[in-house]
């Protein structure tokens, strides 16, 4: 008996082998999806109810995620890894895209919420992923609760944790070439550092809301062509034009803070 793990990282260990290493925004209880644990648990399906991400003013996305999500939200790079975020709010503890656990209607709705309440850990044995269920979720179920579907049948993932496998199988992989990007532009010298401050109605002083970097568009305007290839034959250019353009929503999420058109988020 064992942990459910992706196909290529099969194999046995204790149920308190797996942890969730580092900073899990938006998780509370993630414990590692076993046939023996978890051969009564189920998980709510249905309308998604957002609500547990009522209070993420940013969201972890994946360069896969660059193109649509530039439609919507500003996307910075942020801290010591470069994470790229979705910008959703103003506040500290406010998504202005999730109103009565909806979610914005034809919003992009970010990887890192899709896949909830579902993720990946490392065992500290093996260093293997393994599925893990965060148990402070209020899809978290029992079998037979009505709109629940159940983990496994006897020892074996039902069809509902085979697709939360495959989708945070996914989510690995594009993290993964993310973090490539994220090297390559390192290497190219091409983020500036920001400041996003916000002006509220009445006041004259700006708040400082968040100090992340960008793509420069200079920067990349004075790429040597070798530089400049190399972005290219990295299918890198889509993503970084993105990026850059998604800027403009800064604004757009000001009006959506005030509801007036005239509040806007400077970048300086």
């Amino acid at each position: 008996m064992s942990e459910t793990r992706p196909k290529a990282k099969k194999g046995s260990a204790s149920t308190t082998g797996a942890k969730v290493r580092g900073s899990l925004p938006l998780y509370h209880d993630p414990r590692a999806v076993h046939s023996v644990t978890h051969r009564d648990v189920a998980v709510h399906v249905g309308p998604s109810d957002f609500s547990f991400a009522r209070k993420a003013p940013m969201v972890q996305i994946a360069v896969d995620e660059f193109e649509r999500a530039a439609l919507d939200y500003p996307i910075v790079f942020f801290g010591e890894d470069h994470q790229p975020y979705v910008v959703t709010g103003l506040d500290a503890e406010r998504n202005l895209f999730v109103a009565e656990g909806d979610y914005r209607p034809d919003a992009y709705v970010p990887a890192y919420l899709r896949r909830y309440p579902f993720v990946f850990a490392r065992d500290d044995d093996s260093d293997a992923l393994i599925l893990c269920l965060d148990h402070g979720s209020n899809r978290v179920a029992k079998v037979g609760d009505e709109g629940a579907v159940a983990l496994f049948d006897g020892d074996e993932p039902t069809v509902l944790t085979r697709q939360a496998l495959e989708f945070c199988e996914h989510y690995e992989a594009a993290q993964a070439r993310t973090r490539t990007l994220v090297r390559l532009l390192l290497e190219l010298e091409l983020f500036e550092a920001k400041q996003a401050r916000y002006t509220p109605p009445g006041e004259a002083a700006a708040n400082l809301l968040l100090e992340y970097r960008t793509i420069d568009r200079a920067r990349l305007d004075a790429l040597a062509p070798d530089d400049f290839l190399r972005l290219r034959e990295a299918g890198a250019l889509p993503s970084v034009f993105a990026q850059i353009a998604s800027q403009a929503n800064w604004d757009i999420l000001a009006v959506s803070r005030r509801g007036v058109e005239d509040q806007i988020v400077k970048a300086a």
